[in-house]
């Protein structure tokens, strides 16, 4: 039985046919709905990834194979860990992406020369991308016109609770005074 690890979530072992004698199953019957073939087949699988460095609990995990002159190959392949997000606060929010930095700056400027001010909103840069996070259920019809020119709304209390998370922070409180009085 050889192993190898093909990836950060993907092994491939190679049954030669000896190793199929040894496990006692054949290829032509081999099936998850075979209790023998499924117990030698988590096994396999279990000892693969443990010389790996892949850890398989709490996680799905793929098992194809393909017939090899009398042996065959499985390859493995583990799911990576989806992160959840709780939310502490049930209020809405609303979430927009400016883009890069001189068009983040061109709507604060204009927002604030145009007295469009929310005492709740923040900035933030992920994934070289500048965000405004306002903390109400919605916004005034001046405000999401400007906004829709220069962005577009990306979602809402999960977009920004991931933003949140992951971004740098910028600015906590009223982003568009803060910044936008540097930019007159």
């Amino acid at each position: 039985m050889t192993v190898d690890k093909i990836g950060e979530n993907r092994v491939l072992i190679v049954l030669c046919g000896k190793d199929m004698e040894d496990f006692s199953i054949d290829f032509n019957t081999l099936s998850l709905d075979d209790l023998h073939s499924r117990k030698i087949l988590l096994r396999i699988m279990q000892l693969a990834c443990m010389k790996s460095g892949i850890e398989l609990r709490g996680r799905s995990v793929s098992l194809e194979a393909l017939s090899l002159d009398g042996g065959c190959y499985l390859l493995v392949t583990v799911e990576k860990h989806r992160r959840t997000y709780r939310m502490k606060k049930s209020g809405d929010c609303i979430c927009y992406s400016l883009g890069a930095s001189g068009n983040f700056l061109d709507t604060l400027e204009k927002l604030y020369r145009q007295n469009v001010c929310c005492n709740k909103n923040s900035a933030y840069l992920y994934n070289s991308e500048y965000y405004l996070i306002f903390d109400y259920p919605s916004i005034p019809r001046k405000l999401k016109r400007i906004l829709s020119e220069y962005g577009e709304k990306s979602g809402g209390k999960l977009a920004a609770a991931k933003i949140k998370e992951n971004g740098k922070l910028l600015c906590r409180q009223n982003a568009i005074l803060q910044i936008g009085r540097f930019l007159v």
